[in-house]
C-alpha cells in the first residue's frame, strides 16, 4: 500500500514537474522573442514573474538582460549581481554586468569584466560566447565588432549541425556596424536558410538598403518581413522611414502608427514622431490630436515646432504663430530653417501690416537654406502682389539664380516687374528716392530688363521645337517701345519687328486643346500700335490695313472708326497701351507651326 502511494505521489510531482517546466520554457523564448520585436512591457511581465517564481541565476540573467535591452540600466545591474550571487559558476551575470558596464561608457571595464567571464569557461560554453558577443554590438559608442565576431566564430565552431541562426543574425549585426553591408547580408541570408519566416532576417537586410538610400529595395524586404512575422514591430518603424523618404508620408505614418500599437509604446517621443508623420502626411488634425495627448508628458520643445507646423496646416495662423515664436524662444539651438518658413507663412496669413512685413522677415530667413521650394520666388509674389515691383524684381532675379531650372514664369515675372516698376521710378515713395536728373536713365534701365527677362524666355520656351510663348515679343515689343521713347524713329523701329512676331505667332494654329488661348485684346493693341507706327511713317494705306484688322476683332471699336473716317485721321494711339498685367497668362508654352 504505501509502495503504491509513493508510487502515486511520484507520479503526481512527475507529472506536475513535468508540465511545470515546459511551462518555464516555453515562456524564456516568448518573452525573447518579444524583447527582439520591442514588446518590452509583455517581455518584462514575463521575465520578472520567471525569475519571481524561480530566482535561478539564468532567470536573473534574462530579467536583467530585459532591463537592458529596454534601456533600464541600473535594474539591470541589480538583476545580474543577484544572478551572480546565485550562482558563481554561472557566468552569464558577469556578461551582463560587463555588458551595463559598456551601456554607461566604461569601455575598458565592461570589456575586461566580459573577456574574464569567458575566460572562466574556457570558451567552452556556446551561450557564454553568445551574449559575450552581443554585449559587443548593444551600445552606439563603446560597441566592439572585431571582438563580437571573434567570440561568435568560436561559438559558431560548436554548431556542428549549423542549426543555430541567432550565431548568423549576431554575426550580420556586427558586420553592420562595421559598415560591411556584403557581409551582413550574407549572414542574415544564412539566418534565413536555417529560419526562412524570419522576420527580423529580413527586416535586418531591408534597414542596410535603409541606410544605403534604396528605398524601394528596402521596401521590398520589409514587405517580406511582415509576412513572415506581422507582429514583428521593429519592421513598421524602419518601413515607415522608408516610406516618408520615398515621400509616401500617409502609408508613413499609418507604418509609424502600427509599430506603437505593437510595442503598446506610451513613449512620448514616440508619440511625437506619430505626430510628425501625420504632418508629412497633411493630416494635421491627426497630428494635433496625438499632441494634446501629450501635453504635460512630454517636456520637448519640439512639440511646439509641431504644433506650429500643423496649426499653420489648419489655416490657423495666430496658433501656429504663437507655437513656432515659442518655440524658437526657448530652442533657438534646434530651430531649423522650415521653422521660420512655416513662421514666415503664418505671419503672412494674418493679413495684417504687420504680419506682410514678419512674414517677408521669416521667408527671407529661410530661403539661403531652403533646397525645394526656392523660397525667393514664395517672397517675390508678395512683393509683387503689393505692388513693390523694384523688390519683386529683385527677388526674381534670386529666384532664376537659386534655382537649377528656373520655370518660364520666373522670366515673365521678373519681366513684368521689371515693366511694372519703369514708370513708378522717382515717384514710388516705397523705394528710395532718385535724382530726378537720372529718372529717364534708370526708367530706361528697367524697360531693358524687362525686355531682357523676356527674351530669355522666349529663348528658353523655344529651345523646344514647336514651342512658343507669343506674349513674350508682345511685352518684348511693349518695354523697347518705352526704353527709346524719346527718339520716336528708334522706338518704332526697335517695337515693330517684336508685335509682328507676336502676331506671326498669336495667329498660328494652336494645338488641339481644350483650352485655347484668347490673344484678342493683345493683338488689338499691337494692331493699333502698328497703325500709328504708319501714319508716323507716313503710309497712310498700312495703317488702314492694321485698322481694318482690329475691326475684324472688335467691328465696334470706336478709337479705330475715328480714325478711319478720313484720309488723315489721327492715329488711334500715341504709344502702345500698356499691357494688363495683374492676370496676365502663365508662360505656359504651346506648339506652333510658326517658326
Amino acid at each position: 500500500m504505501m509502495n503504491n502511494q509513493k508510487k502515486s505521489l511520484l507520479t503526481i510531482l512527475f507529472v506536475g514537474a513535468s508540465m511545470a517546466a515546459p511551462l518555464l520554457a516555453q515562456d524564456l523564448p516568448t518573452a525573447l522573442k518579444d524583447i527582439e520585436a520591442e514588446r518590452y512591457g509583455k517581455a518584462g511581465q514575463a521575465l520578472t514573474q520567471l525569475a519571481s517564481s524561480s530566482p535561478t541565476a539564468e532567470n536573473q540573467f534574462y530579467l536583467g538582460y530585459y532591463y537592458l535591452r529596454s534601456g533600464q540600466l541600473d535594474q539591470a545591474k541589480a538583476a545580474f549581481e543577484k544572478g551572480a550571487a546565485a550562482d558563481q559558476k554561472n557566468q552569464l551575470n558577469n556578461v551582463g554586468l560587463g555588458g551595463v558596464a559598456l551601456m554607461k561608457g566604461d569601455r575598458a571595464g565592461g570589456t575586461a569584466q566580459i573577456n574574464n567571464a569567458v575566460a572562466a569557461t574556457k570558451n567552452k560554453n556556446q551561450d557564454v560566447l553568445i551574449r559575450a558577443a552581443e554585449m559587443f554590438t548593444l551600445s552606439e559608442k563603446t560597441n566592439d565588432p572585431a571582438r563580437a565576431l571573434e567570440l561568435l566564430a568560436i561559438a559558431d565552431e560548436k554548431d556542428k549541425k549549423n542549426e543555430n541562426a541567432e550565431i548568423e543574425m549576431l554575426m550580420g549585426d556586427a558586420y553592420f556596424l562595421k559598415n560591411d553591408g556584403g557581409n551582413a547580408i550574407t549572414k542574415y541570408e544564412n539566418a534565413l536558410t536555417i529560419n526562412p519566416n524570419l522576420a527580423e532576417a529580413n527586416y535586418k537586410i531591408g534597414r542596410l538598403y535603409l541606410r544605403g538610400k534604396n528605398y524601394q529595395k528596402a521596401q521590398d524586404y520589409f514587405k517580406l518581413a511582415i509576412q513572415g512575422d506581422q507582429e514583428f514591430a521593429p519592421t513598421y518603424l524602419a518601413y515607415a522611414d522608408a516610406l516618408a523618404n520615398s515621400r509616401a508620408y500617409k502609408s508613413a505614418a499609418q507604418n509609424y502608427e502600427l509599430y506603437v500599437q505593437k510595442t503598446g509604446t506610451t513613449d512620448p517621443e514616440r508619440l511625437l514622431d506619430v505626430a510628425r508623420y501625420r504632418f508629412l502626411a497633411q493630416d494635421y488634425q491627426g497630428a494635433t490630436t496625438y499632441l494634446d495627448q501629450l501635453k504635460g508628458k512630454v517636456n520637448n520643445p519640439i512639440a511646439d515646432r509641431m504644433y506650429g507646423w500643423a496649426y499653420y496646416g489648419l489655416n490657423q495662423p495666430q496658433q501656429a504663430v504663437t507655437a513656432l515664436n515659442r518655440f524658437i524662444s526657448t530652442a533657438p539651438n534646434k530651430v531649423i530653417y522650415d521653422d521660420y518658413k512655416y513662421l514666415g507663412r503664418a505671419y503672412g496669413m494674418l493679413n495684417t501690416p504687420e504680419g506682410d512685413s514678419l512674414s517677408v522677415a521669416y521667408l527671407e530667413k529661410a530661403a539661403p537654406s531652403d533646397t525645394t521650394e526656392n523660397l525667393y520666388r514664395e517672397i517675390a509674389e508678395k512683393y509683387y502682389k503689393t505692388k513693390r515691383f523694384d523688390k519683386a524684381a529683385n527677388y526674381y532675379t534670386k529666384t532664376i539664380q537659386n534655382d537649377k531650372k528656373p520655370q518660364n514664369n520666373d522670366y515673365l515675372w521678373l519681366g513684368l516687374s521689371n515693366y511694372q516698376y519703369a514708370p513708378r521710378v522717382g515717384r514710388d515713395s516705397l523705394a528710395a528716392p532718385v535724382d530726378s536728373a537720372q529718372v529717364p536713365a534708370i526708367k530706361q534701365a528697367y524697360y531693358l530688363k524687362a525686355d531682357s527677362a523676356f527674351a530669355q524666355m522666349a529663348q528658353k520656351i523655344e529651345a523646344t521645337p514647336g514651342q512658343t510663348y507669343p506674349l513674350a515679343y508682345y511685352y518684348r515689343a511693349q518695354a523697347n517701345y518705352y526704353a527709346n521713347a524719346k527718339n520716336p524713329d528708334q522706338a518704332i523701329s526697335a517695337a515693330t519687328p517684336l508685335y509682328e512676331k507676336f502676331i506671326e505667332q498669336a495667329l498660328a494654329p494652336q494645338p488641339d486643346s481644350t483650352q485655347k488661348t484668347d490673344y484678342s485684346r493683345y493683338l488689338v493693341t499691337a494692331y493699333k500700335a502698328l497703325a500709328g507706327f504708319s501714319l508716323q511713317q507716313k503710309d497712310e494705306a498700312k495703317a488702314k490695313e492694321y485698322f481694318n484688322k482690329v475691326l475684324e476683332i472688335n467691328p465696334n471699336d470706336a478709337d479705330v472708326k475715328r480714325a478711319l473716317e478720313g484720309p488723315k485721321a489721327a492715329p488711334a494711339t500715341k504709344q502702345p497701351a500698356k499691357p494688363a498685367t495683374k492676370t496676365a497668362p502663365k508662360a505656359t508654352a504651346r506648339k506652333s507651326s510658326a517658326s
